[in-house]
C-alpha cells in the first residue's frame, strides 16, 4: 500500500471550547479521553451524536454523585 493509496480525512475544527484563564483545575481531559470520528461532514453523525449523548449522561451522573455524597457529608 502506497502513501498515496491512502484516502485524505477531513477534519473539521468545531467553534467552541475554553478562552484564555478557562483552564479547570484538572489540567483538561488527558489525550486518551479525545476521539476523532472520521468522515468530515459525510461521516455517521447519528453515532457520533449517540456516542456524544451516552458520554454527557455519564458525565451528569457522576456530577449527581458527588453532589449527592457532598450533601450527605454536610448533613
Amino acid at each position: 500500500m502506497d502513501v498515496t493509496d491512502v484516502p485524505r480525512v477531513q477534519l473539521v475544527l468545531l467553534p467552541g471550547g475554553r478562552r484564555e484563564g478557562d483552564a479547570p483545575a484538572g489540567g483538561g481531559l488527558p489525550r486518551e479521553a479525545l476521539r476523532v470520528i472520521p468522515g468530515g461532514p459525510t461521516g455517521d453523525l447519528q453515532a457520533a451524536i449517540e456516542e456524544t449523548v451516552q458520554a454527557a449522561r455519564r458525565m451528569r451522573a457522576e456530577i449527581e454523585a458527588r453532589i449527592a455524597k457532598a450533601l450527605e457529608d454536610l448533613f
